[in-house]
């Protein structure tokens, strides 16, 4: 996902198929998979049990249900509280943003150099203000682990639709793209029916 590529080989965005409209994450997901890319992706962004049983108890799988997938008889949601934006994946997706709301999200360093400087660039989508924090991730060790923040902030309604950006994390070689999906309502009420991952 974080180094697919969305452009076809004239540098033009690709198109669906059948309107040849340019297309948006829904129609290419994060984009063509480049598999000489893949083998070095620079950054990745870890997935853990926790993540995963987050998204279960949220999506509404009962506390059985989600002990027999994980293979873990302890396993309970009583203490999962967070909203599905703040399971590790690659990209961001708010269903309905209703106010001014900020995203945690973990990478880690597995680029071929042991010392790594990755600045970020951002493609906010149409009536959203995204702030990152930190603009700069310092990786020191190999392997190392770091965090950021992404803030959203609804600047007008979406009109039904989903706006599209991107977040890229670049150390001059490695090219570390997330989509950005995000339906803006400034009319509703954050909740528990606020899915967004």
């Amino acid at each position: 996902m974080l180094t697919a590529y969305t452009k076809d080989i004239n540098g033009d965005d690709m198109s669906v198929e059948a309107t040849m409209k340019p297309s948006n994450p829904f129609d290419v997901g994060a984009g063509h998979i480049n598999p000489v890319q893949a083998f070095d992706p620079g950054l990745v962004y870890d997935m853990t049990t926790r993540d995963y049983v987050l998204f279960l108890c949220n999506s509404g799988y009962s506390e059985e249900q989600i002990q027999a997938i994980v293979s873990c008889p302890s396993t309970t949601c009583s203490d999962r509280t967070e909203p599905n934006w703040n399971i590790n994946y690659p990209s961001i997706t708010v269903s309905s943003l209703t106010c001014t709301t900020t995203i945690k999200r973990t990478v880690r360093n597995v680029g071929h150099m042991k010392t790594a400087m990755y600045f970020a660039s951002i493609v906010s989508p149409n009536g959203v203000e995204v702030v990152v924090w930190p603009r700069i991730l310092m990786f020191t060790p190999f392997k190392e682990e770091m965090t950021y923040f992404v803030t959203l902030k609804p600047l007008k309604m979406s009109e039904g639709r989903y706006d599209f950006g991107w977040i890229t994390w670049s150390d001059g070689f490695h090219q570390v793209r997330s989509p950005l999906v995000v339906q803006v309502n400034t009319t509703g009420v954050v909740g528990s029916n606020n899915m967004a991952y």
